[in-house]
This record gives C-alpha cells, sequence and structure tokens, in this order.
C-alpha cells in the first residue's frame, strides 16, 4: 500500500540538475520529514565531488541508527571485459529497531520513491552488511 508521500520538487530539481545531468554529486540521501509528508534531500555538502567521497563514506551517511533514508550512489567499476559501468543505485535504509511509523511510512514510500528518481537497481537494507560493495557489486553482476 502507498502511503501518498511524495519526494519534494526541489529535492528532486536538484539531484536531476546537479547528479544526474552535471554529474556533479557521488551520492545523495533522502529522508522524510518530521511531518512524514514528504520525501527531501538531506546533507547535500557529503556527496559532493569535490570531497572526493568513497563508498565507504556513503555507506557511513547511509546508516544512522533509527533513520530510515534512501541513499542514491553514482557507482562505477570495471567489467571482467575491462569496459567501465557506471550506474545509479539506489539504496533504501531501514533498520528493524527504527521506531514504527517511520518503519511503515518508510516502507510504503520505498516504490514511489524509487519511480520518482527511476532507478532500476535497488537494494533494501536494515543491516549495515547489507550495504556492503559486495552487496551492489553482485546486484549488477560485477562479482
Amino acid at each position: 500500500m502507498a502511503s501518498g508521500v511524495k519526494v519534494d520538487k526541489k529535492s528532486f530539481a536538484t539531484y536531476d540538475e546537479e547528479m544526474k545531468k552535471k554529474k556533479k554529486y557521488k551520492f545523495m540521501l533522502f529522508e522524510l520529514t518530521k511531518k512524514f509528508d514528504k520525501v527531501k534531500l538531506i546533507d547535500l555538502e557529503k556527496g559532493d565531488k569535490k570531497c572526493d567521497p568513497t563508498y565507504e563514506d556513503f555507506v557511513k551517511a547511509l546508516c544512522v541508527d533509527g533513520q530510515p533514508r534512501w541513499g542514491i550512489f553514482d557507482y562505477e567499476a570495471k567489467k571482467k571485459d575491462g569496459a567501465v559501468l557506471q550506474k545509479l543505485v539506489l539504496i533504501s535504509w531501514c533498520q528493524d529497531t527504527a521506531p514504527l511509523r517511520k518503519k511503515m511510512i518508510h516502507g510504503s514510500t520505498h516504490q514511489s520513491v524509487k519511480a520518482k528518481f527511476n532507478i532500476d537497481t535497488c537494494i533494501q537494507a536494515s543491516l549495515i552488511a547489507e550495504c556492503e560493495e559486495s552487496c551492489v557489486r553482485a546486484k549488477l553482476n560485477l562479482s
């Protein structure tokens, strides 16, 4: 069942222009507002390519105790044939220990977030181990 919560227009425009088109950010983080009425962009500076963020930096910023979030990472890796694969990966982070209301709204909003960002590679994680780079590589058939 969908929650009816939508991605904030300004947050989506920033993602679309600055990350998808201009490639200015290595990652972006999103979470529900305190009123649970929108999904908004947070901690934008952490993913700025000027700071040279790593995948580990992304996981550290995404996986905050009790805070369900979505993270989009611009993943780049070499395939076995030597070609470079570049994909946007969406990770939905929601621990089992998060407050019940947050978990329920996060879960029921996930499909609309995924559809809005139009990202086909998606991982749902409740443990940090499920966010490891090896999981992304497996999802992209790189392992």
